[in-house]
C-alpha cells in the first residue's frame, strides 16, 4: 500500500517552514514515498542549456540541483520518490522556435493537444529527467492543470481547453488517451517506472469530475488494468477539497485499475491549518451532508469498492496566499492519520486522535487529552457551519464552488456573502444566522475549556494551541455578526422598520469590532496564523450603516 506525501510550494510564495521537509519525519510518521512537487517548474525542460536567458538558465539549473538533493535526502531516509510532471508544458524558447508546429492557430501561447511535435518534445524532456534521476520510483503526471502561466520561461495549459482547426475534432477522451499511451510507453515500458495519472482538472468536465468521460478513458487506458505500474489518482472529493461533495464518483469506476486517493491535510478553503479541522472522520465515513447522494461514503466503503493502491497526503500546501501558519499542530493531526487509514481504512477516528495527542503532542494528562480530543471531534461541523453558507451550498446545481468563494484562502469577500444572502428564500435566512452562531458558540466553548486547563495546570505545550483558538474565535465572531447583519439588512430593505435598523447597526458594529480584534490583536499571538484579509467588508458595512442611520 502506497503512503505518499507531498508539500506544494506555489511559485511566488515564500516556502513554508515545515517539519515535513525532513524526509526522516515523514518516514517516522509511516509514509513510504515522497512526491516532489517542485518538478512542475521543470516540466518540458530537457536541459537548462536550452533556455536562452542567462539569469533564467542559472535559476533553472539551480532548481535541477535542488530537486536532485531532495531526491537524495528522501532516498537516504528510505522513501521512494515520485516527481510531478505537467503536460502540455514546454520552455518558451523552444516554443518560439516552432510556433506553428507546437501551438494552436492564432494562439501562440496555447500548446496544441493534437501536435505530435509537442508530445515528442514533452516526452523527450521527461526521458532526459528520468536519466538524470534514475533512482526515482515513478512520475505523477498532471494534464488538467499547470503552473506554467506563473513561470516566465514556460508555456503551458491544460489539455482540455485548446480549440483550433487542428485539435477541434480531437475529443477530450482522445486527447487523454493519446497522452497516456505516449507516456505509458516512456515511463513504464522504457524506464520500468510507475506512472501515476492524476485525474484532476481545474475546470468542470474533465476526467476527475465527469463520470461519462472517466468511463471512456478508463476503458481505453494502456496496459493490463490490474498492473499497478499504471494507476489513477483522484482527490477524494467529486471536485476540489470543499465540503458538500460526494465521494469522487469517477474513482468508483476503477474496480480493477489501481486507485490512489488524495487527501488534503492543510485545507486550503477552510483556514489553511490555522484553525482546528480534523479530517479523519470525514475521510473514513465521507461527508454527512452528502451521504444521501453518494453510492459510497468514505474510505471505509471505498476501499471495498475499488482496487485501492494507497493514499496520497498533501501534508502542506494547496491554494494561494495565506493564512500562513506558524504552528503545524492541527495540520499534523491529519498528517498523522493518513498512513494509519491506509493500513486500516476502518480505523476509528477517536482512537487516531487520542494516539496523535499522546505520541505527537506528548500530552499524557487525561483531562487535557480529553479536551483536545473534543476539539478535534467538534471541528468538522464547526468548520462547515463557519466557512459555508449551507442553504446556498445545498441549492447549487453542481458540485463546483459550494461556498461561492466568499472565503477563499485568507480573503473574506463580504460582497460575495451579500450576493448569496440576496438570492436565498426568506425561509432560509434564519438557518444562515443559526449556523454561524453555532460555529462561534462551539469555538468559544472549546477555547474556554482549554483556557481553564492551561491556567489551572500549567500546560505550556498547550498555550500556542490556545492562541489558535482565540484567533479562530475572533474570526468566527466576525463572520457571525456580519452574516446576521446582512440578513437583518435584507429584512430592513423590505420593512424599513426601525427595530430592524437597530439590529443591523448592532450586528454590523459588532462585526467590525471583532474584525479589528482578529486582524490587530489575536493574529499577533504566538502560534497564531496570519490574519484573514477583507474584500469589500468595510465598504459594504459602512455603506449599509450609513443607509440605516449608523
Amino acid at each position: 500500500m502506497l503512503k505518499l506525501a507531498t508539500l506544494l510550494e506555489n511559485p511566488g510564495e515564500p516556502p513554508s517552514d515545515s517539519q515535513y521537509r525532513d524526509p526522516a519525519v515523514l518516514k517516522e510518521l509511516g509514509y513510504t514515498g515522497l512526491v516532489v512537487y517542485e518538478t512542475t517548474a521543470l516540466s518540458g525542460v530537457e536541459s537548462p542549456d536550452l533556455l536562452g536567458d542567462g539569469e533564467m538558465r542559472r535559476w533553472v539549473s539551480n532548481h535541477f540541483d535542488h530537486v536532485g538533493q531532495t531526491i537524495e535526502a528522501a532516498d537516504r531516509a528510505g522513501l521512494s520518490v515520485y516527481v510531478f510532471y505537467d503536460v502540455p508544458v514546454l520552455p518558451r524558447d523552444v516554443v518560439d522556435r516552432n510556433v506553428a508546429g507546437l501551438t494552436c492557430k492564432h494562439r501562440p501561447s496555447t500548446l496544441c493537444p493534437a501536435s505530435e511535435a509537442m508530445l515528442e518534445l514533452s516526452a523527450r524532456a521527461l526521458d532526459a529527467q528520468l536519466r538524470r534521476w534514475p533512482d526515482v520510483a515513478g512520475i505523477a503526471l498532471r494534464f488538467g492543470d499547470t503552473d506554467a502561466g506563473r513561470l516566465p520561461y514556460l508555456v503551458g495549459n491544460d489539455l482540455y481547453s485548446p480549440h483550433c482547426p487542428r485539435c477541434s475534432q480531437f475529443g477530450r477522451a482522445d486527447r487523454i488517451v493519446a497522452l497516456l499511451e505516449r507516456f505509458y510507453d516512456l515511463v513504464v515500458r522504457q524506464h520500468g517506472k510507475r506512472l501515476i495519472v492524476r485525474a484532476w482538472n481545474v475546470r468542470p468536465g474533465g476526467l476527475h469530475d465527469s463520470v461519462d468521460l472517466a468511463q471512456r478513458v478508463i476503458d481505453r487506458m494502456p496496459g493490463d488494468e490490474a498492473d499497478d505500474r499504471l494507476m489513477l489518482s483522484f482527490k477524494f472529493t467529486h471536485t476540489d477539497f470543499w465540503r458538500y461533495q460526494q465521494w469522487n464518483p469517477c474513482s468508483l469506476l476503477c474496480t480493477e485499475r489501481p486507485v490512489i486517493y488524495e487527501l488534503q491535510c492543510q485545507r486550503e478553503f477552510e483556514g489553511k491549518g490555522g484553525i482546528p479541522n480534523w479530517q479523519a472522520p470525514l475521510w473514513r465515513d465521507g461527508y454527512p451532508e452528502t451521504s444521501h447522494e453518494s453510492r459510497v461514503n468514505g474510505l471505509a466503503e471505498a476501499s471495498k469498492a475499488v482496487n485501492l493502491a494507497g493514499l496520497w497526503a498533501w501534508v502542506r500546501g494547496g491554494g494561494w496566499g495565506g493564512p500562513f501558519v506558524s504552528n503545524e499542530a492541527w495540520i499534523d493531526a491529519n498528517v498523522y492519520a493518513v498512513p494509519r487509514l491506509a493500513d486500516d481504512p476502518e480505523s476509528e477516528s477517536g482512537e487516531l486522535g487520542r494516539e496523535w495527542i499522546r505520541r505527537r503532542l506528548g500530552v499524557e494528562d487525561e483531562d487535557a487529552a480529553s479536551q483536545l480530543l473534543d476539539i478535534l471531534a467538534h471541528s468538522p461541523e464547526m468548520i462547515r457551519h463557519a466557512f459555508y453558507i449551507g442553504p446556498a451550498a445545498r441549492a447549487k446545481g453542481d458540485p463546483w464552488h459550494p461556498s461561492a468563494d466568499w472565503v477563499q484562502d485568507d480573503v473574506l469577500d463580504a460582497n460575495a456573502a451579500w450576493r448569496m444572502i440576496q438570492r436565498l428564500p426568506d425561509d432560509q435566512l434564519d438557518a444562515v444566522v443559526a449556523e454561524k452562531q453555532a460555529a462561534a458558540a462551539q469555538i468559544a466553548a472549546d477555547r474556554a475549556h482549554l483556557q481553564q486547563l492551561v491556567g489551572d495546570r500549567n500546560h505550556p505545550k498547550l498555550e500556542r494551541l490556545l492562541n489558535t483558538l482565540l484567533y479562530t474565535e475572533s474570526f468566527f465572531e466576525a463572520l457571525r455578526d456580519l452574516l446576521a447583519g446582512l440578513v437583518a439588512y435584507r429584512r430592513y430593505q423590505k420593512s424599513k422598520n426601525a427595530g430592524a435598523a437597530d439590529i443591523v447597526r448592532q450586528k454590523l458594529f459588532a462585526a467590525q469590532a471583532h474584525w479589528n480584534h482578529h486582524t490587530q490583536r489575536f493574529s499577533a499571538l504566538p502560534g497564531a496564523a496570519t490574519a484573514f484579509r477583507e474584500r469589500g467588508f468595510w465598504d459594504l458595512t459602512q455603506r449599509i450603516l450609513a443607509e440605516v442611520g449608523g
